[in-house]
């Protein structure tokens, strides 16, 4: 597999090519292993000068060479070795994907197979295990193509031999400039040249992250210009006074051109990592007005919020919220430091979602009805829940959440308590769901995506999500089937939902086929979906959309079995899988369905440190559940009962308020709350909705590098491209060419070095969507 890239929010080249880099190695958890390696072959070594730059933000980069572990450097045995974590003196931090730069090498040499050189063998089958770095059209990224893709940088760049010569000799500088710097002009040789060029206030700054290393290697003549620019320019002379002044000459930023190299550094600190500790060094011993620039300041500072929230768990709701406020007004502004982005005022961060919280919260829910309730929530009310959650995911010591926590048990659990009391009284006079509430079908080319436990709020931020990518979304919600179990709670929301009934809950709260009076098992209710005409099939496909009338139902999501499995630490997880759930919705769409409608079965409560808990004895239940039990027949239960979805008859005892009958959960549903019970139902479109042409590819014959295709189409508006990702449009090795009106098409594969590349031919509609597609090799199989 290859690693696909998408654009950048860096500030440097070099912060652009990490991020490229681990956007390469992303993965589905659920339905994957994690890549082995992600190998980057570069065939001129163009890259090199950036790499040793590039290791001191990644540790796990190695690179392919000569025997050096103090560089992270080796032959391609050695390299195995590491990545398989065989080497106890070669650490590679924990969680993340080894990365190999291959300088020297590019892709089709791995690809040679018996041709592939000894030394190169090691390696060769991590690119099945693992995954490659490279362009969509399947080729290594060079730099200049880095630099103008729009998977990259984006930059307008001359195409002329001077510029490209005089970017490659520049690359250690570029990788550093701020990339605002080079937008809005046309770069050419002079730009690239004035690079290299005094750019004093970069120099200063590597200079005071790492002063014994700079000097090292800039050697005598460059040491000496420096200090004599420093001099001019800055008034300070680095051989006499050293670091020590210059970092305090940086904090107390007294004269113009202090406060502006502060600035630059600001730009991009993650560039200097030595500098916080520098100023706290230098910091002076005189009384400090300005804390901004010291470190120490913004430590001290978060030691003191620490402190403050721990405090509020004693204190009343009321109490805490005004407290909250308080807060904010000291250290709201931290955000604003250069420390909240290097990731050092995680609980300044966390404050302003504690202030969220503490706003939605002040009141409880009106209404007098369960749907007056679920407005009243939809409007705003969820914000709560989704303030709880970035809360959470803001810090990770774990003193930072013990104070996160305290937080929530004050101000959060006791809103949660009351709206959940209220909401269940309002549903004893007022049954869920509502008779009224329709069955979900699917629409003639529209497919069904089931996502197991997408809670309403994080539901919105997935809409927020899909907006960007310019997708429309229509919004709505529904009633969860009681109890808010996957195995009531899925089959209500299928299109085979008539063919079911219950009789008794039994243990597993599972309905039964009407026909026969089966229990629905995974693969009975797969196989009542296909018989009602829906194509079922896996994460890794797209069906059939171009069949008339084609309805869908596929599956994706890991947020339940990653509560059940992280309880709070599943916060932090969540936007990872909410862009898994969008580039599935996105498949789909670009695969020729004209609608996504995106469905779920239940949310759920999280609360840090537990919810309350409650007995419930066993001998009055078939099952107990964390917040719903199946009650022994002829049993009586002095807690809240409500009727089970399959048979209304049929009662459930659930949990009051957000309590559990099982201890020590602070992830849980299966009972009755705003949080649990209102599900959204969303349905996603692209901009561009036309009916699929019916077509078929009839014969694909290579004559050297020239692919010629026919094809059974019903019309001539059908265009034939050949791509090494078949949904991406990016990807195409050739120029894309209409079929003819005898169905007919040629393609010329113009790089030579792509002969053997299994590809696959695709063919669009003229909105571009891919209608039908067949893998091929290129210049044909041998």
């Amino acid at each position: 597999m290859s690693g696909k890239t998408g654009k950048t929010t860096a500030n440097t080249l070099l912060e652009a090519v990490r991020e490229s880099l681990f956007r390469a190695g992303r993965y589905d958890p659920g339905s994957a292993v994690p890549p082995a390696a992600i190998l980057w072959t570069d065939a001129d070594g163009q890259w090199e000068p950036l790499v040793s730059q590039l290791r001191l933000l990644m540790p796990e980069l190695l690179t392919l060479g000569e025997y050096n572990p103090k560089e992270r450097t080796g032959p391609a045995i050695w390299l195995r070795c590491v990545i398989e974590r065989l080497l106890p003196d070669v650490e590679l931090p924990e969680k993340t994907i080894p990365i190999i730069y291959m300088p020297n090498v590019n892709r089709q040499l791995l690809r040679a197979g018996e041709e592939c050189p000894d030394s190169l063998k090691p390696l060769v089958e991590l690119q099945y295990r693992g995954t490659v770095w490279t362009q969509r059209n399947g080729k290594d990224w060079t730099v200049e193509a880095f630099l103008v893709s729009e998977d990259g940088l984006g930059l307008d760049v001359a195409k002329d031999r001077e510029t490209r010569q005089a970017m490659l000799r520049a690359l250690s500088q570029l990788a550093v400039t701020p990339i605002s710097r080079l937008r809005g002009k046309r770069l050419e040789a002079e730009d690239f040249d004035r690079l290299m060029i005094a750019d004093t206030p970069r120099e200063l700054l590597l200079w005071l992250s790492d002063p014994v290393h700079a000097r090292e290697k800039w050697g005598y003549e460059r040491w000496a210009a420096f200090c004599s620019r420093c001099r001019d320019e800055y008034g300070f002379d680095p051989e006499g006074e050293g670091e020590l002044v210059a970092a305090e000459k940086l904090g107390m930023r007294e004269t113009e051109v202090w406060q502006t190299l502060w600035k630059r550094y600001t730009e991009s600190p993650a560039l200097y990592p030595g500098i916080p500790n520098l100023l706290r060094r230098a910091k002076p011993a005189r009384l400090i007005f300005d804390k901004e620039p010291w470190p120490d300041e913004n430590e001290t500072e978060e030691n003191s919020l620490r402190q403050s929230l721990l405090e509020l768990e004693s204190l009343s709701s009321g109490e805490a919220r005004k407290k909250i406020e308080e807060l904010e007004k000291i250290h709201g502004t931290r955000r604003d430091w250069v420390w909240a982005r290097l990731g050092q005022s995680p609980l300044a961060e966390a404050l302003q979602h504690l202030v969220t919280l503490a706003r939605k919260t002040a009141q409880g829910l009106g209404g007098d009805s369960p749907k007056a309730m679920a407005d009243l929530y939809t409007e705003g009310g969820y914000l709560a829940d989704e303030a709880v959650l970035k809360a959470i995911s803001s810090v990770k010591s774990a003193e930072d959440a013990r104070a996160i926590k305290a937080v929530l048990r004050s101000i959060y659990l006791p809103w949660l308590e009351d709206t959940a009391r209220r909401f269940q009284d309002l549903v004893a006079g007022n049954p869920l769901p509502d008779k009224n509430q329709t069955a979900i079908m699917a629409n003639p080319g529209q497919c069904l995506l089931f996502v197991d436990g997408l809670r309403f709020d994080i539901a919105r931020r997935l809409v927020v999500l899909a907006e960007e990518r310019q997708l429309r979304v229509t919004t709505g919600w529904r009633w969860a089937g009681l109890p808010t179990v996957t195995a009531t709670a899925k089959p209500a929301v299928s299109p085979i939902a008539e063919k079911l009934s219950g009789d008794l809950p039994g243990e597993d709260f599972l309905p039964m086929i009407r026909e026969g009076n089966l229990p629905l098992t995974t693969d009975r209710f797969r196989k009542l979906l296909s018989k009602a005409g829906y194509q079922v099939f896996n994460s890794s496909e797209t069906g059939t959309p171009g069949e008339p009338s084609a309805r869908g139902w596929t599956e994706l999501g890991e947020f339940d079995r990653l509560g059940h499995a992280l309880q709070t630490r599943l916060a932090p997880r969540i936007d990872e899988q909410l862009e898994l759930v969008l580039d599935r919705i996105q498949a789909l769409l670009d695969a020729g369905w004209k609608q996504v409608r995106v469905i779920t079965d239940h949310g759920w409560l999280l609360v840090p440190g537990g919810l309350p808990a409650m007995k419930l004895p066993k001998y009055l239940t078939e099952s107990r559940w964390m917040r719903c039990a199946a009650i022994s027949p002829g049993a009586r239960v002095d807690v809240p009962t409500a009727g089970w979805y399959w048979n209304t008859y049929q009662h459930f005892a659930f949990a009051p308020g957000v309590s559990c009958f099982i201890n020590g959960n602070e992830y849980a549903h299966g009972g009755v709350s705003l949080q649990e019970c209102l599900i959204p139902d969303l349905t996603f479109s692209s901009d561009s909705i036309l009916a699929p042409l019916p077509v078929s590819i009839k014969e694909i014959q290579w004559l050297g590098m020239r692919c010629r295709v026919t094809v059974d189409a019903g019309s001539n508006e059908v265009t034939a491209d050949l791509r090494t990702k078949p949904n991406e449009a990016n990807s195409s090795i050739t120029t894309p060419r209409q079929v003819d009106s005898r169905g007919r098409a040629g393609l010329l594969v113009a790089d030579d070095s792509l002969e053997g590349t299994v590809v696959s031919l695709v063919l669009l509609d003229p909105a571009g969507r891919v209608i039908a597609k067949q893998t091929t090799t290129v210049g044909g199989e041998d």
